[in-house]
């Protein structure tokens, strides 16, 4: 018995340092000529490099309408969202940073989140997106039970806090 929970705890702890390996992963991508995340990756690979200045100046100057940030916060129905973004994109850049924002002020937890940075040619590397059919990016898809419920892609048709308000209601 000992030696079951023993292999578990190793086999859990193997397979979470192999999948920490496999985040905030960096190539140069030709096509820009510059180095960007692709693949897996999380807010603290986001808030690094040439992308990090961007992320804290979009985070700390957005400011979400508060109406819809406390619709957000009282809503009781889980969903997940996937994020699929790229670290030479300004809409990426801006969209964001704005959006873990609204996450914080919303009291929301990241591990609602999957984020997968793109190259410029829009693969994920390692990651399959192309069941995701990015056309632009970022694109964040909604999903409800495994089923997409809406995505906002690339920037919001009103503001990024009510159109989440709209998808997830």
């Amino acid at each position: 018995m000992k030696i079951a929970l023993w292999f578990t705890i190793l086999t859990i702890f193997l397979s979470l340092s192999l999948h920490a390996q496999d985040v905030n992963k960096k190539i140069i991508d030709n096509r820009f000529d510059k180095e960007i995340l692709i693949g897996y990756c999380n807010r603290a690979g986001l808030q690094e490099g040439e992308f990090g200045e961007s992320y804290s100046i979009e985070y700390d100057h957005y400011e979400p309408v508060m109406k819809f940030i406390n619709k957000i916060a009282r809503n009781t129905v889980d969903y997940n969202i996937v994020i699929v973004l790229a670290t030479w994109c300004h809409d990426s850049k801006e969209q964001v940073p704005r959006f873990y924002r609204i996450l914080d002020d919303a009291g929301l937890s990241d591990d609602i989140l999957q984020l997968v940075c793109v190259d410029g040619q829009k693969t994920g590397g390692d990651v399959p997106v192309e069941g995701y059919e990015i056309e632009r990016v970022p694109t964040f898809i909604f999903f409800r039970d495994g089923i997409e419920i809406g995505r906002i892609t690339e920037t919001p048709e009103k503001t990024l806090e009510k159109d989440m308000w709209r998808i997830v209601k």
